[in-house]
């Protein structure tokens, strides 16, 4: 079972299974009474929320997962794999009206520009309007075609108006010292090689250093680092190695000397 919204109020959905064990009556829509339970094709039973007699004898019926248009017991309903259970073919026509309205286009152009509101940016294309209304514009505001729109807005922004190369390579530049942790010359302690390849691998590429050298310089960096910690883990296991060995003969050296003593006193 699942559940289909319409209007804020919840209405069940079921399998043609579930219908059965729960022995509800149904029939194909073009033979049932609003309030009664119609199946679709899709083998899901619900119930018939209004039914209305159009011109021709077509009836268009509307139920949980959205209306239909039948003229025949023989017509198939579709309940699932809609878009949305408000249009009859289930499919979102919304967004293509947003994308071709001019006022949304508008829209999204002021939303696009530095400092501005949701509520100065409708106010400036729409005038005022009631509480109602403004609330369905926020609604569509949040829909995926129009948050394309805006950065589509805003990538026109940024190619008349770009940041700078000398802007870029600063703060990378920036970054790049925070990941290496500079310790003198070389990598610190904290530093993080695979960021500083990422970031060496970004300035190679604003300064056109694109080439099959490029990716062969950045893999050496890497292997470089690498291999200098192995080193330096290797350093540190004979050290301690060796610090373990002498610290065990001093133990042994003792131990020797107070047998020896204890023989002597005997």
């Amino acid at each position: 079972m699942r559940y289909e919204i319409v209007s804020g109020k919840e209405y069940p959905v079921y399998s043609r299974k579930e219908a059965d064990e729960l022995g509800l009556s149904y029939k194909h829509p073009f033979d049932v009474s609003e309030g009664d339970y119609g199946i679709s094709s899709d083998e899901e039973v619900s119930v018939c929320l209004k039914r209305s007699q159009m011109k021709g004898g077509t009836l268009k019926v509307k139920y949980p997962w959205g209306p239909s248009f039948v003229r025949s017991g023989e017509d198939d309903i579709k309940s699932i794999g809609r878009i949305n259970n408000y249009t009859e073919s289930g499919k979102n026509n919304r967004g293509k009206f947003v994308s071709k309205s001019d006022n949304f286009k508008k829209l999204a152009h002021l939303m696009a520009q530095p400092g501005m509101t949701k509520k100065a940016a409708i106010r400036l294309v729409f005038g005022h309007l009631p509480d109602n209304k403004r609330y369905s514009l926020n609604k569509t505001m949040r829909m995926e075609v129009f948050r394309r729109m805006v950065n589509d807005e805003l990538d026109k922004i940024v190619e008349q108006f770009p940041i700078g190369k000398m802007d870029t390579a600063r703060a990378l530049a920036a970054v790049l010292d925070r990941a290496m942790d500079w310790d003198g010359d070389k990598m610190g302690k904290d530093g993080d090689s695979k960021i500083a390849v990422s970031i060496l691998d970004k300035l190679m590429d604003m300064n056109d250093m694109k080439s099959k050298g490029r990716v062969i310089t950045t893999h050496q960096i890497e292997a470089s680092t690498v291999e200098h910690t192995l080193a330096d883990i290797k350093e540190k296991k004979k050290l301690f190695k060796a610090t373990q060995t002498e610290e065990k003969h001093g133990l042994e050296q003792a131990a020797e000397k107070k047998e020896e003593s204890d023989k002597e006193e005997a």
